[in-house]
């Protein structure tokens, strides 16, 4: 199974490339959470903003919202420089020590990534959530 977190924007045509790898964080959620933690940062989960429907297409099954739920939610959006001052200290973490990771470099390169793609949406004043691949 190769998991992915990956970058969705309000914005359906923003005018550039939203594609992020993603890999390496899905696979390191875990030691970045606890880094997180460390740092008293909020965890990259808490930018997760799929909706009911989409998670349902990706699980290819129905999901049951808890009561009070909207189905026709399209999910929680996040301004771009949240998302941009939680990778800026997770990289400046990651480079001033390497070791608190099993793959620092990948993960520095996908979150690189989620900066310059978060960057681009803030200039064009889109929000943004994250989603999981299957």
């Amino acid at each position: 199974m190769s998991l992915a977190y990956y970058i969705v924007l309000d914005n359906e045509e923003p005018g550039f490339e939203t594609f992020v790898n993603g890999k390496a964080v899905a696979h390191a959620i875990d030691e970045l959470d606890a880094l997180c933690d460390r740092l008293g940062l909020p965890m990259l989960d808490s930018f997760m903003g799929q909706s009911a429907d989409e998670l349902a297409d990706l699980l290819d099954e129905e999901i049951e919202l808890p009561e009070g739920e909207d189905p026709d939610d399209d999910g929680k959006w996040f301004e771009p420089r949240t998302g941009i001052r939680l990778i800026d200290a997770l990289v400046t973490a990651l480079k001033e020590n390497p070791d608190a990771v099993e793959s620092a470099d990948s993960l520095i390169e996908d979150l690189t990534e989620y900066h310059h793609v978060l960057a681009q949406a803030q200039a064009i004043g889109a929000r943004w959530h994250l989603a999981v691949d299957i």
